[in-house]
């Protein structure tokens, strides 16, 4: 697999961190500035070329729409642990504010990704590979852009075929609606799984490594998928 490597100036020979648009010896121009992320493009990019798309927000000075992103998982985490919740909460069951319980979902979807990003970072200077956190964190979060996008989609169609059943365990929406409730549940598991992909690749692309790209991203939905757990059986009924 093509590494996505960093950057030799031509006219000096002197290699230059990823993220550099002028050489840091010799003041050359190395590429265009890329000054900020344009998301619909980005959102094409992770589609077709998702090298191109890692190699572009690395290159962006400006990481734009990160916070805005972050929010969104930050939701769809939410969403995620209320709907593992449902099987002794149900529809009812809730006591926590919902405000409350999205900060502390946000919270958790923060330290995750920070700590996740942590680990790439000490990965990446061990294999003298010159990136900042946030160029890490910039990737690691747009790679879930597939994630946010199923709030909008999937989701929606969710809330239109099951309502207000969707959070309901007597019955539940698999009893209510089985062939409906299985095919949106696999649609959002394909989407997860992509957005894990995208996660995975985005760690090759930078490292030319595999093996311990895949160890970390089985650490990363090892911690992810347990945060859903714990947080489904605390952060509603606090």
């Amino acid at each position: 697999m093509k590494q996505i490597e960093q950057i030799t100036c031509k006219k000096c020979s002197t290699v230059n961190p990823l993220y550099t648009s002028i050489c840091i010896n010799c003041k050359s121009y190395l590429r265009e500035r890329v000054v900020n992320i344009d998301l619909w493009k980005m959102i094409g990019l992770l589609i077709e070329y998702p090298q191109n798309a890692f190699r572009q927000i690395i290159y962006a000075e400006n990481k734009n729409f990160i916070i805005f992103i972050l929010l969104f998982i930050g939701l769809k985490n939410l969403i995620i642990a209320r709907f593992l919740s449902v099987p002794w909460l149900g529809k009812d069951g809730v006591t926590t504010s919902f405000i409350l319980s999205y900060l502390l979902m946000l919270t958790f979807t923060v330290l995750i990704f920070s700590g996740f990003t942590l680990l790439q970072k000490i990965y990446y200077d061990k294999l003298k590979i010159q990136l900042r956190f946030k160029d890490i964190f910039a990737v690691n979060i747009y790679v879930f852009v597939p994630f946010v996008l199923s709030l909008f989609s999937i989701f929606l169609v969710e809330l239109v075929v099951l309502g207000g059943d969707i959070f309901s365990n007597n019955p539940t929406p698999f009893q209510i609606k089985p062939t409906a409730a299985y095919i949106l549940l696999g649609f959002e598991v394909l989407v997860f799984l992509w957005s894990i992909y995208l996660l995975c690749f985005s760690i090759i692309s930078v490292s030319g490594k595999i093996f311990i790209p895949i160890l970390f991203t089985i650490l990363f939905l090892f911690v992810l998928v347990s945060g859903y757990i714990i947080s489904s059986q605390i952060i509603f009924s606090i």
